[in-house]
C-alpha cells in the first residue's frame, strides 16, 4: 500500500508520515527532501532560479516516479495536491491522509520560518496573515478530495492505523502488477464512505510540530 500525507505548509506532514510509516513498518519518504536531492538545489533557490511554474513540473515527475513505491510513505509538499492532476494521481494509487491544522497553530508554526517558504516570503508581514487564511481556503478544495481526514493539533496513532485499513487502498499486488500508470481508483477522488472523516471514526488529530 501507498500513503500520501497532504496538507498545508506547517501542517506536520512530515512528522506524521514518519509516525506512521514507524508504526506500519513502512518506508518514509519526505517529497521535499527527495526534490532537493533530486535537483541537487533548496526549494528556496529552485523556485528562485526556476520559477513556480518549472518546480511544479519537476515535483510531478517525482511524484509520478514513486507512484510504484510499496510500503511505503510519503509526506508531500504543501502545494502538491493543487496542482496538474497530482491528487486524482495518489487517489488513484494509495490511500491520501489530509492533516487539516487550525489558521492560528499554522500562524504560530511558521512565525519565524518565512524566509525558507517561497510562497510566503515575498510577502509584506502585515499581509501574511491574510495571504495564509485565503491561501489555506483555496487549497482546501483539493486536501478535502483525501480519504482521510485528521485534524491537526493531536494524534491517536493507533485510531489512524485502523481508520488507513479500513480505507482499503490499492494492494501492493495490484499495483506491482498494472504499474504506476494502471487506474485503480476513480478519477473523481473517494466516495461519500471514505472522503474526510471515515464512516464510524472520529476525526482524527495530528502531531503538534511543524512538518511540510
Amino acid at each position: 500500500m501507498l500513503i500520501f500525507i497532504i496538507g498545508y505548509m506547517g501542517a506536520g506532514k512530515t512528522t506524521l508520515g514518519r509516525l506512521l510509516a514507524e508504526r506500519l513498518n513502512y518506508h518514509f519518504h519526505d517529497m521535499d527532501e527527495m526534490f532537493e536531492i533530486s535537483t541537487g538545489y533548496t526549494i528556496g533557490h529552485y523556485f528562485e532560479k526556476f520559477g513556480e511554474a518549472a518546480f511544479r513540473l519537476k515535483e510531478r515527475e517525482i511524484l509520478v516516479n514513486h507512484l510504484g513505491d510499496l510500503r511505503t510513505v510519503i509526506a508531500t509538499g504543501g502545494g502538491t495536491a493543487c496542482y496538474a492532476d497530482n491528487m486524482v494521481l495518489m487517489n488513484q494509487k494509495g490511500i491520501t491522509i489530509f492533516i487539516d491544522t487550525g489558521f492560528e497553530t499554522i500562524i504560530k508554526r511558521l512565525a519565524g520560518k518565512i524566509h525558507d517558504r517561497p510562497m510566503l516570503k515575498h510577502i509584506p508581514p502585515e499581509k501574511l496573515p491574510l495571504f495564509i487564511q485565503e491561501h489555506m481556503n483555496a487549497r482546501r478544495e483539493f486536501y478535502s478530495k483525501a480519504f482521510i481526514k485528521v485534524d491537526g493539533e493531536e494524534v491517536d496513532l493507533e485510531m489512524l492505523v485502523d481508520a488507513v485499513r479500513s480505507a482499503n487502498g490499492p494492494s501492493d499486488a495490484d499495483r506491482s502488477a498494472n504499474g504506476p500508470s494502471d487506474a485503480v481508483r476513480s478519477a473523481n477522488g473517494p466516495s461519500d464512505a471514505v472522503s474526510g472523516q471515515l464512516t464510524g471514526l472520529p476525526t482524527l488529530s495530528g502531531p503538534p510540530d511543524v512538518g511540510r
